[in-house]
């Protein structure tokens, strides 16, 4: 037995093999920090352009409630200077 393990051992294939290890490892190594990489990169690109989104909104929510706040004070002033008559009747 020991002299079937010795020859595969002592083949050019093996030493071969053997000798890819270390390099296949480091070569792993980089793939996986190039993989890491990019990973942020997409995280952090999709991240600013959700909170960039996040804000577009808020901006519109704000107009949107500020021109809601200006037609009800407007509202409020037509009823106030229409005179106690007709007020009363539009009321009806």
């Amino acid at each position: 037995m020991t002299t079937p393990v010795k020859r595969i051992t002592m083949s050019k294939p093996f030493c071969a093999l053997a000798g890819v290890g270390p390099y296949a490892l480091a070569k792993a190594g980089e793939v996986y920090e190039d993989m890491a990489l990019r990973g942020r990169r997409i995280v952090s690109k999709m991240s600013r352009e959700a909170a960039q989104e996040f804000e577009e909104t808020a901006h519109e929510l704000e107009d949107l409630s500020r021109t809601a706040r200006q037609q009800e004070r407007q509202e409020r002033e037509t009823v106030a200077q229409t005179p106690g008559r007709a007020r009363a009747a539009s009321r009806a």
